[in-house]
């Protein structure tokens, strides 16, 4: 299952109206969503805008309220770094729930890991917490790091990459990326499905 964030289109007046420059719909509402593999939205949350006083972890909230009825069962749970923190994959290990996201190198309680320039591409560094969850760098084109609660990272798979002369390179690369990269797409799953039924409708003033 996946966790993210989705628009739904609205033109009007509203101070729910929120502006997302890099999302396909721009102007609408803002709704953390749980989708599962099918595209199909289990649960959702309409964000509200900022609050007088401003909620700390937000991200990390909305992952626990949507997974605290799915404690001890075998669903693995992907978002991004907007959500994701050791803090949070700690409490989620607590509660015997797997889950897996790309993260800020620059959260709290994060060691330190092999410096860029020390890597080529397809290195890969990484630690292992005494709680088990796992922390990790890989250098590609650019450099992603991830925590997970669930992965081995001697998972190693093999990610083809374009080089300038248009062949193509077998790097290695973590299980945990592929398992990502295939996972993280459900939200985007049901915005496609539901663009298929989008209905604009004017309103006359």
């Amino acid at each position: 299952m996946a966790i993210d964030e989705s628009m739904i289109k609205f033109k009007g007046r509203s101070y729910l109206k929120q502006y997302m420059p890099k999302k396909p719909v721009k102007r609408g509402y803002k709704v953390w969503m749980l989708c599962a593999s099918s595209g199909y939205c289990l649960k959702f949350d309409v964000y509200t805008g900022k609050a007088e006083k401003v909620e700390k972890n937000l991200g990390a909230r909305v992952v626990l309220d949507f997974t605290q009825d799915l404690q001890s069962k075998t669903y693995k749970f992907y978002f991004d770094n907007y959500f994701n923190s050791y803090v949070l994959q700690h409490e989620l290990k607590l509660r015997k729930i797997m889950a897996c996201g790309t993260v800020n190198n620059t959260r709290k309680f994060l060691p330190e890991l092999k410096e860029d320039n020390a890597m080529i591409r397809g290195d890969f560094d990484w630690r292992m917490s005494n709680e088990n969850i796992l922390y990790l760098k890989w250098k590609d084109d650019r450099t992603v790091y991830f925590l997970s609660n669930m992965h081995d990272p001697n998972d190693v798979d093999i990610a083809q990459r374009r080089e300038k002369d248009g062949s193509f390179i077998d790097i290695p690369c973590p299980k945990l990326l592929k398992d990502y990269n295939s996972n993280m797409n459900f939200v985007d799953k049901f915005d496609q499905l539901k663009e298929n039924y989008g209905l604009d409708r004017r309103s006359t003033k």
